[in-house]
């Protein structure tokens, strides 16, 4: 479906602002496909542009606008890689921090059903090349925030389980950068996962293996049924054969990990 016959709908998402609904409420929530945010993010006119004082690379908040419709998208085009790196982690090997691995993210995302991670497409903006990712609607607060005001989730046990999906992608993933200010938060209470620029790394081991604890069975199942060729295939733009290699050998690794925990304690106790 294309861009025009859809912006009826978005003027519909404003009605919440005349009937005086709650500031998160009030923005738009778009219900667009994956592919209809690919279109828009890909041939949208940037109208706007603004620097983002957070993170650990300069990124920008872009907005956009197609036809009568508007929406902001981040903008990240660092691309670095050097054998070695001073981080505040210290030196790290191989370092690498790419817009690319916001794209691969949003791909493994899709490839294991896990709908976490905005959409995200590469295209150039001014000089330079980088990822264009959507911006994520109704955003409530940052985890960071919730976990500092001490603010409770209204289903404590969905919450745990979100919580566990983020961890073990973020295994799967190597995530060197996983924070709770890339956790966000939405209106209805649901998880979204931004900045995966350190993300990735060519290691097949666990990042932190302390944070495994238990797993969707539907999410373990999706990971160990991952395609090589599949994921060698939506890979191969955004990810060196190297890294596509220790995705691979974490995804075994995770699988191994998760079938030992269920020998050893007990399916009721590591999946839900």
């Amino acid at each position: 479906m294309g861009l025009r016959r859809i912006q009826a709908a978005l003027m519909v998402a404003g009605l919440g602002v005349a009937l005086g609904m709650s500031a998160a409420a009030q923005q738009p929530v778009y219900t667009w496909s994956d592919e209809q945010k690919a279109e828009f993010l890909r041939e949208a006119e940037v109208i706007g542009s603004k620097e983002l004082g957070v993170g650990i690379t300069n990124t920008l908040r872009l907005t956009l606008k197609h036809g009568d419709v508007e929406h902001d998208a981040h903008f990240q085009s660092i691309d670095v890689r050097k054998p070695v790196e001073r981080t505040d982690k210290g030196l790290e090997l191989q370092f690498a921090d790419s817009y690319k691995f916001n794209i691969a993210a949003y791909r493994l995302d899709r490839m294991i059903g896990l709908k976490m991670i905005p959409v995200s497409i590469e295209r150039r903006y001014g000089k330079n090349m980088g990822a264009f990712t959507w911006w994520v609607d109704g955003v409530l607060m940052m985890e960071k925030d919730r976990y500092l005001k001490k603010i409770s989730p209204p289903d404590t046990e969905k919450w745990e389980q979100q919580m566990h999906r983020v961890r073990v992608f973020n295994e799967l993933v190597y995530n060197t950068d996983a924070n709770l200010g890339n956790v966000l938060i939405t209106s209805t209470w649901q998880i979204k996962l931004i900045d995966f620029s350190r993300a990735f790394r060519p290691f097949p081991d666990f990042y932190k293996k302390k944070n495994l604890m238990k797993i969707d069975r539907k999410l373990l199942a999706a990971i160990r049924n991952l395609d090589e060729a599949d994921v060698r295939s939506e890979m191969k733009d955004v990810l060196t054969s190297g890294e596509v290699e220790s995705l691979l050998a974490r995804r075994d690794l995770l699988v191994t990990f998760f079938d030992e925990q269920i020998r050893k304690k007990g399916e009721d106790k590591v999946l839900y």
